[in-house]
C-alpha cells in the first residue's frame, strides 16, 4: 500500500470520528486524537493519541508510534517511540521508551522504558526498568530487574534487585537478593540471597545461603579467593 493510498484511507476513516483536536492530515498523521479506529494500513504515524483496536482481528501492521495510550490489540511490526502500553500482544519491532503495563511480548528489541508486568517470550533487552513479570527467554544487556521470574536466557549485565532465577546463563552483573534455582554464574557480584543449585565459575560472593551446586572459584567480600563453596568457609 503506497503513502497516498494510506493517507486517503486514514482521512476517510477520520471523517466519521469525533475528535477534540486535529485528526488525520494529508500526510496520514494523527495528532491529539482520542477515539476508536480500525487500523488496516501498513504505514503511518500516530502522535499523542489514544487508540483502541477492535476484537475483529484488526492489528497494527507497521509504522511509527510517537506517543499516547495503547489499550489492546496486536502489534506486528514497527517502532514505538514513547507512550503507555496497557495490554495486548507485541509480535516484533523496536521499543524505544515508554511504559508497558501488561501483555505478551513475543520478540523484538527493547531499548529503554519501564516494564510493569506481563510475559516476555523472547527478544533483546538493552536497558530500562523491569518491575515484575515472567521472562521466558532472551538476551538481557543492561538495566534494573526489580522482581519477577526468570525462566531462561542470557544476562550480560545490570542489577538484579529480587525475584526467582530458574535457569540461564549469567555473564555479569550485580545480584542483590532473591532465589537462584539453577543455571550458570560466570562473573559478577552476589550481595545476598539463596543459591539452590547450578555452576558458579567466578565472581564475588558477599553473603547468602549456599545449598548445593558446583563451585569453581570465587572471592569473598574481603577479596580472598576460595576454591570451595561458601558453605565450607570459616
Amino acid at each position: 500500500m503506497n503513502n497516498k493510498r494510506i493517507a486517503s484511507e486514514l482521512n476517510r476513516v477520520a471523517k466519521g470520528l469525533v475528535s477534540s483536536g486535529d485528526v488525520a492530515n494529508t500526510a496520514g498523521e494523527y495528532e491529539n486524537f482520542t477515539g476508536t479506529i480500525d487500523w488496516k494500513g501498513s504505514q503511518g504515524k500516530v502522535k499523542r493519541a489514544t487508540f483502541e483496536l477492535t476484537n475483529r482481528g484488526i492489528n497494527w501492521e507497521n509504522g511509527v508510534w510517537y506517543g499516547g495510550t495503547w489499550n489492546d490489540g496486536i502489534w506486528e511490526w514497527g517502532t514505538w517511540i514513547t507512550g503507555t502500553w496497557e495490554y495486548g500482544t507485541w509480535e516484533n519491532g523496536t521499543w524505544r521508551s515508554g511504559t508497558w503495563e501488561n501483555g505478551t511480548w513475543q520478540k523484538g528489541k527493547w531499548k529503554d522504558g519501564t516494564w510493569e508486568n506481563g510475559i516476555w517470550q523472547d527478544g533483546i533487552w538493552e536497558g530500562g526498568t523491569w518491575e515484575d513479570g515472567i521472562w521466558e527467554n532472551g538476551d538481557w544487556n543492561d538495566g534494573t530487574w526489580k522482581y519477577g521470574v526468570w525462566c531462561d536466557g542470557v544476562r550480560y549485565g545490570g542489577t538484579w534487585n529480587n525475584g526467582t532465577w530458574e535457569a540461564g546463563d549469567w555473564k555479569n552483573g550485580i545480584w542483590e537478593k532473591g532465589t537462584w534455582e539453577d543455571g550458570t554464574f560466570r562473573q559478577g557480584t552476589w550481595e545476598n540471597g539463596t543459591w539452590k543449585d547450578g555452576i558458579w565459575y567466578g565472581g564475588i560472593w558477599k553473603d547468602g545461603i549456599w545449598k548445593d551446586g558446583r563451585w569453581e572459584s570465587g572471592k569473598d567480600n574481603r577479596g580472598v579467593e576460595h576454591l570451595d563453596s561458601p558453605d565450607n568457609w570459616r
